[in-house]
C-alpha cells in the first residue's frame, strides 16, 4: 500500500508538471489534459483539448525518447506518416505531438474493408527498406534474439507454470534456437519496426495509415515486420488474404533487391521463421505483463499466439523440440 501511494504521488506530480509544460508551450493557461488509454510501457498519453495535439509523459530513465525523435525523422524522410513532434523536453521526458486521431487500424480493417486497409499498411511497411543504413539503430543480432526468447523459459515456464526443463530438453531447445538465430542472421537486414501490427497503426481522417510506437526500431531481418502484420498477436487474418499479401510483398522485395535468389516458397519459410522467434518472445512477454505489471488482458490473446507458434514450428524439422515443449507444458493452460 505504501508503494501504491508513492507511485500515485509520483505520477500525479508528473502529470501536473506535464500540464505546466504544455501550457507554457501553447501560451494557454486554460489547457486541460484528457488521459488516453496507455500501452504496455510506462508512457502515458493525454489529448490536449481543442488543440489537436497529444501530450506525452515518457519518463527519461525508462523510455527511449531520443531514439523516438531520431526515428520519427527517419520515417518521415521516407514518407511514412508519423506524428509530427511539436515540442520536447528530453530532461523531463515530456513531448507534444500531432494528434493522429482516435481511429486505430484494428477498428476499421474489418469485414469487406479489411483487404484494402491491409494493402495500405503493407504499402507503409514497404517503405522501411528505404531508410538509409547511416540511421543509427541497434542490431537485431544473436544476443538480442537470445534475450528475447529467454523470456519464454523464464516467465512462461518457470514463473507462471513452475516448469523446469530437463537438461536434455534445455540443450535441444537451445540448439533449435541457435539454428533459428543463424537462419535469421543470414537474411538481408533493413530498418525494422519490431511491432508493426494492428494496434500500432492509426487511420487518419483522410484515410492515411500512420505508424506509431516505433522507438524500439532496430536493424533486422527484412521479413520481420511483414510477419508482425500478417500473424498479428491480436488478429486472425484469413488465409486467402495472408497469401495475397505474402505474394505482393515477395514481388515488392524482389524489386527492391532484397530477395536475391529466393523462390517464393523459401521466402514464406523465412517469414515463418522470424514469426516463430517473435511469438516465442511474446509467450514470455504476455506472462510478464500479467505477473509483473498487472496487465492481465494480454492473456486473452495467448491461445492465438500458442497456435501460431505451433504452426510455425512445422516450417523446419529443427523446431520439433519447441513444438514438443509447448504441447507438453503450455498448450491447454490458457
Amino acid at each position: 500500500m505504501v508503494y501504491g501511494i508513492w507511485y500515485l504521488n509520483v505520477t500525479d506530480n508528473r502529470e501536473l508538471a506535464l500540464s505546466v509544460f504544455v501550457k507554457n508551450f501553447l501560451n494557454d493557461e486554460s489547457v486541460s489534459l484528457e488521459p488516453l488509454n496507455g500501452d504496455a510501457s510506462l508512457r502515458r498519453y493525454f489529448r490536449i483539448a481543442k488543440h489537436n495535439l497529444i501530450a506525452v509523459d515518457s519518463p527519461p530513465d525508462s523510455q527511449k525518447n531520443k531514439e523516438f525523435v531520431a526515428i520519427d525523422k527517419a520515417l518521415a524522410n521516407v514518407l511514412v506518416k508519423v506524428p509530427a513532434i511539436k515540442a520536447i523536453d528530453f530532461d523531463r521526458g515530456f513531448m507534444v505531438l500531432e494528434d493522429l486521431g482516435n481511429v486505430t487500424f484494428s477498428m476499421v480493417a474489418v469485414g469487406d474493408k479489411r483487404s484494402a486497409y491491409y494493402q495500405k499498411a503493407l504499402g507503409e511497411l514497404l517503405k522501411l527498406p528505404l531508410i538509409p543504413n547511416d540511421v543509427a539503430l541497434p542490431l537485431f543480432d544473436e544476443a538480442f534474439m537470445q534475450t528475447e526468447v529467454s523470456l519464454f523459459e523464464i516467465w512462461m515456464l518457470e514463473k507462471k507454470l513452475q516448469v523446469v526443463l530437463t537438461a536434455k530438453e534445455r540443450q535441444q531447445l537451445h540448439e533449435a534456437y541457435r539454428y533459428l538465430f543463424l537462419s535469421i542472421r543470414n537474411m538481408p537486414y533493413i530498418a525494422m519496426h519490431r511491432d508493426f501490427h494492428s494496434r500500432n497503426l492509426m487511420v487518419m481522417k483522410d484515410d492515411t495509415v500512420a505508424v506509431i510506437d516505433f522507438q524500439d526500431m532496430v536493424r533486422g531481418p527484412f521479413t520481420y515486420d511483414l510477419a508482425s502484420l500478417l500473424y498479428d498477436c491480436y488478429v486472425n487474418l484469413e488465409e486467402k488474404l495472408i497469401e495475397s499479401l505474402l505474394l505482393e510483398a515477395y514481388r515488392a522485395y524482389g524489386r527492391q533487391g532484397l530477395i536475391r535468389d529466393l523462390d517464393y516458397k523459401d521466402f514464406v519459410k523465412l517469414v515463418h521463421m522470424v514469426s516463430l522467434q517473435r511469438h516465442i518472445k511474446v509467450l514470455g512477454i504476455f506472462i510478464r505483463l500479467s505477473l509483473r505489471d498487472g496487465k492481465h488482458g494480454y492473456l486473452l490473446d495467448l491461445p492465438r499466439v500458442i497456435d501460431y507458434t505451433l504452426k510455425e514450428c512445422q516450417c523446419d524439422p529443427h523446431f520439433a523440440i519447441i513444438s514438443e515443449i509447448i504441447k507438453k507444458y503450455v498448450k491447454g493452460n490458457f
